[in-house]
């Protein structure tokens, strides 16, 4: 069973690369904000280190922000997919 914080990990991930995928539209008063979130994150991405032990991959982060910090980035990261969402509405 995974625990809340690797839930909180997964929405996380999951969002970045929503926003990676459209990062090429992110305004210029947004792109601030994305650059502060990847940077806080980018430990968590797919690309970071990760060690292998005997048959199993064991992923070695920096990461070690508490739950409710963890929920702080994801709300924010949130919001930034949807004004980046927003944006992309011809008008």
């Amino acid at each position: 069973m995974q625990s809340d914080k690797q839930l909180l990990i997964g929405k996380v991930l999951q969002i970045k690369d929503k926003i990676n995928a459209k990062r090429h539209r992110i305004p210029s008063d947004l792109q601030g904000e994305w650059n502060s979130l990847d940077a806080k994150t980018a430990c968590l991405d797919s690309d970071a280190n990760a060690i292998h032990e005997g048959q199993s991959l064991v992923k070695q982060t920096g990461f070690s922000a508490s739950e409710p910090e963890l929920s702080r980035i994801l709300d924010r990261l949130d919001t930034l997919n949807k004004e980046v969402s927003v944006a992309q509405i011809p008008h």
